[in-house]
């Protein structure tokens, strides 16, 4: 029989006050039905995954946005995880394929897989190169387009890939190429790792860096996770109306993941509803183990 607690001993929430529907927040945006994606390759709607990994609890879900809901557009962000058991090393990344670029889909799913295999190879030799890494994902991006006879900025993407060593403390790397960036969830405070907050009344414009053309842009940065607190990369469908964390979402998202929900409540509540925020969402979670009972 499956045990109905995790492995590190702290309860896992089932669903209940989520299960109904979307979480709204502010003015809800329009309901409808979305249609399905008409990408090749074909790309689902929405991700949900999640589990535990060296003491860590990870959570993880990509789901697309209103608009590409409503034209039938595939979802342009992925994400990845994986882990190095030698060093007890989580490995997880998250991409979000720029809007104008026609593959960027492709490119978003390429980055991130070809990122989080660079990672782990490097770990097998002692460090990270996160500048190795990011060109490694970049020349994913080229080679597709010379194999496919396109651009390589048709697959243009942002990325960020973080690595979370479980040893001792839980001690957090993170590097990234773009807007799409890491927060530390520390009580009801969101520390930026990687990437700004950004305000709600914010200009934002259309010159985001992007690999493969901005692959020596690389911002590091790094934080350990007390217990308690969780470790969020996200893409900028959810960092834009998270805004810092300072407003009704950002407390709403420190409430909710306080400790980690079901695998399913995850993925509903990344799908809330607010008008005007309708961009593909991603995020990935990943909590420190509790304390231990003395």
């Amino acid at each position: 029989m499956v045990p109905r607690e995790r492995a590190t001993g702290a309860p896992v929430r089932r669903r209940v006050r989520l299960a109904r529907g979307p979480m709204t927040i502010g003015e809800p945006a329009a309901a409808i039905e979305p249609r399905l994606a008409a990408g090749d390759p074909y790309r689902p709607d929405t991700i949900a995954d999640g589990g535990s990994a060296f003491d860590l609890t990870v959570r993880a879900a990509s789901v697309r946005g209103l608009a590409k809901r409503y034209v039938g557009g595939p979802r342009q962000d992925d994400l990845c995880l994986a882990m190095h058991d030698s060093t007890r090393t989580l490995i997880a990344a998250v991409a979000d394929g720029v809007s104008g670029a026609a593959r960027s889909d492709v490119g978003a799913a390429l980055a991130v897989r070809y990122a989080t295999a660079a990672v782990a190879r490097q770990l097998d030799d002692g460090e990270i190169d996160w500048p190795g890494v990011f060109e490694q994902a970049a020349w994913a991006l080229v080679s597709e387009g010379r194999r496919v006879g396109e651009d390589p900025g048709s697959f243009a993407t942002t990325l960020v890939v973080a690595a979370v060593s479980a040893r001792d403390d839980v001690a957090v790397q993170v590097a990234a190429v773009g807007d799409s960036p890491a927060f530390r969830l520390h009580g009801r405070d969101y520390d930026p790792i990687v990437g700004q907050p950004v305000r709600e009344d914010d200009l934002i414009g259309g010159g985001v860096q992007a690999l493969p053309r901005d692959a020596g842009s690389v911002e590091v940065g790094a934080c350990t996770l007390e217990p308690g607190d969780a470790l969020l990369l996200c893409t900028d469908g959810l960092s834009l109306p998270l805004a810092g964390g300072k407003g009704d979402l950002g407390r709403s998202f420190a409430r909710e993941l306080a400790s980690p929900p079901d695998v399913v409540d995850f993925a509903r509540l990344l799908d809330f509803s607010r008008s005007t925020y309708d961009d593909d969402r991603t995020l990935i979670a990943v909590w420190a183990p509790p304390r231990a009972k003395p």
